[in-house]
């Protein structure tokens, strides 16, 4: 190789770096640009609103737990960054008419800057959307963005349709457990939460504790309690998840055979 060409060599294995140093000074100087810009606050609530808009429509695509409208709207129509407020509501799972709800959905922004220099600043500002959702089956929904004008605003806020546990329901499992000492207070604890919506079982450990699990169905309330041979009684932990549907749900099992 002459010398003219091992010089060639040489400044091309020089260019290269070179070239990447300049590349990537000019990425940071443009997000350096990006990040000290200005931020108009109605984009970023329009942003926000957006999000979870498309967020809502995600998670009742992967809802396996539907039943009615209205619980629906109860249960999931919510959001910790925005206001969701179902207006209209119709239709139930595996009916002739599909689950449809009509949400307003709304976000503000804070004017906020820290005055610093090079510091951006986001002016305060606000955005309100309203969509259609539609849930046709089973994993499928969609969403489509409607005119808020024209939506009826509802005289009352959604209510869940499924079944719940009393509010004293735990006193009242213990206060049967302890008074069916000795015996099995299977009948007992469903004289005590009647009704086919709630389940009760009741098992007997070969270490001789008794353990009971008093539900719901549908639903993921749950209390589970142990008596040991003493007559002590427990709440064992457990995981919440397992409530859910297609787990162990509300069961003695929760104790006896918790899932791995």
């Amino acid at each position: 190789m002459t010398g003219s060409g091992r010089w060639r060599v040489v400044a091309t294995v020089l260019a290269i770096p070179a070239a990447l140093i300049v590349l990537a000074g000019v990425a940071i100087i443009v997000i350096f640009f990006v990040s000290t810009q200005d931020k108009n606050g109605d984009d970023v609530a329009r942003g926000t609103v957006e999000h979870v808009a498309g967020a809502l429509e995600a998670d009742l695509r992967g809802a396996y737990d539907l039943t009615d409208a209205e619980t629906v709207a109860a249960e999931m129509f919510r959001s910790r960054t925005a206001t969701v407020e179902p207006l209209t509501w119709s239709g139930a799972f595996g009916s002739a008419e599909p689950i449809t709800i009509q949400a307003r959905i709304s976000a503000t922004v804070e004017a906020s800057g820290s005055g610093a220099i090079f510091s951006s600043y986001t002016s305060a500002g606000s955005a309100e959307k309203c969509y259609r959702y539609t849930v046709p089956g089973f994993r499928e929904a969609t969403s489509e963005e409607v005119s808020c004008e024209g939506i009826p605003e509802p005289l009352d806020p959604p209510r869940s349709s499924r079944p719940e546990l009393p509010s004293d329901a735990a006193e009242r499992v213990e206060s049967v457990l302890v008074a069916a000492a000795g015996s099995d207070p299977t009948d007992a604890l469903r004289a005590e939460f009647p009704g086919s919506a709630m389940t009760v079982e009741v098992e007997e450990t070969s270490a001789g504790e008794v353990v009971a699990a008093v539900g719901v169905t549908p639903g993921t309330d749950c209390v589970l309690r142990v008596v040991s041979p003493t007559g002590e009684v427990t709440a064992p932990s457990f995981d919440p998840i397992w409530l859910e549907p297609g787990e162990t749900g509300c069961s003695t099992r929760l104790y006896t055979a918790p899932p791995l």
